[in-house]
């Protein structure tokens, strides 16, 4: 797409835009403002406004909980919920490895057992098991009040960097 039909694409979306909905082109925007300012983020944790961080053998993850990520229930999609957990026990495994390996998930299990609501939400995860080969982990997601949300657990395959 070329710049000028992104920039009247932009403007026809504009005037016919509810406040949620200028509310919600905002958060992509400045998702997108993120994303290149952080050369090594994706975009997807860019656009979730994700803060991780690693420490003590545990990966944390925090999202607000805004429009954007919620169903038409007004409850967090329970699609997102699971791209942080697998975010946040991908992370992990990352933080654990050497420079020169890498991994990728090859199984992942989730139980949801409370509705996405409140502000914001933190998603910590754990090793279970590291092996040469694969390494298990579980996650946790909680809302802003403390309540699970959803548990999960999710195996990785460790490979080589190319």
């Amino acid at each position: 797409m070329t710049r000028e039909k992104l920039l009247q694409l932009t403007t026809e979306v504009l005037e016919n835009a509810s406040e949620e909905d200028q509310e919600v082109l905002e958060l992509l925007l400045n998702g997108m403002k993120k994303k290149q300012s952080h050369e090594k983020g994706s975009y997807i944790g860019a656009l979730l406004h994700a803060d991780g961080n690693y420490n003590n053998q545990q990966f944390r993850i925090k999202i607000p909980n805004t429009p954007i990520i919620q169903n038409a229930l007004n409850i967090v999609h329970g699609g997102i919920t699971a791209t942080l957990l697998d975010s946040a026990m991908g992370g992990l495994v990352h933080n654990i490895l050497p420079p020169d390996k890498a991994a990728v998930t090859t199984e992942i299990k989730i139980n949801y057992v409370a509705p996405g609501v409140g502000k914001e939400l933190t998603c910590i995860s754990n090793v279970i098991h590291k092996g040469n080969k694969t390494v298990v982990t579980e996650g946790k997601v909680f809302r802003d009040d403390g309540t699970l949300i959803a548990h999960s657990t999710a195996s990785f395959f460790i490979i080589n960097r190319n």
